[in-house]
């Protein structure tokens, strides 16, 4: 039998998460590569800045392909599970179908939480928000997704 719609988001969560843990290393390799061969960013018209920029850079990247994943699913959801209006702003989506589902409240605060610190990242608003780990965006987004039903 074939998973089911939540099943298949929570898949492509973790799925980001894994990839980012990937880069981690491939980021890791390349600095101890540029140890050996300090030529190796001029060979490609790079420099030390650009590697400084990646690094930094890295986990906000990961972090909005992770959030971006919960937001369209739950947009599907909300679509096509309860059939409501799909323009309706993400945090209302997350409130109103955190409520209907009976999700804990500290997974929904999380699940806020991560969505405050992605606006933070894109939009450049509300400095407050503290920041958030993929990892533990990965879990928080994972556990509201489990609430909901396999299919939709």
């Amino acid at each position: 039998m074939r998973p089911g719609k939540k099943t298949d988001r929570c898949e492509r969560i973790k799925a980001v998460e894994r990839e980012y843990q990937v880069a981690e290393l491939a980021r890791i390799a390349l600095e101890d590569a540029l140890t050996q061969h300090s030529g190796l960013l001029s060979a490609g018209n790079l420099t030390v800045v650009d590697l400084r920029n990646y690094r930094s850079k890295l986990h906000d990247t990961y972090f909005i392909r992770l959030f971006a994943e919960f937001e369209t699913g739950m947009k599907d959801y909300w679509t096509n599970g309860l059939g409501q209006d799909p323009r309706t702003r993400i945090m209302d989506v997350i409130s109103s179908v955190g409520a209907r589902c009976n999700i804990i409240a500290a997974w929904r605060i999380n699940v806020h939480s991560a969505r405050k610190y992605r606006n933070r990242l894109i939009h450049e608003e509300d400095a407050v928000a503290e920041s958030v780990t993929v990892t533990q965006a990965r879990r928080d987004l994972g556990r509201f997704f489990g609430s909901l039903p396999e299919n939709w």
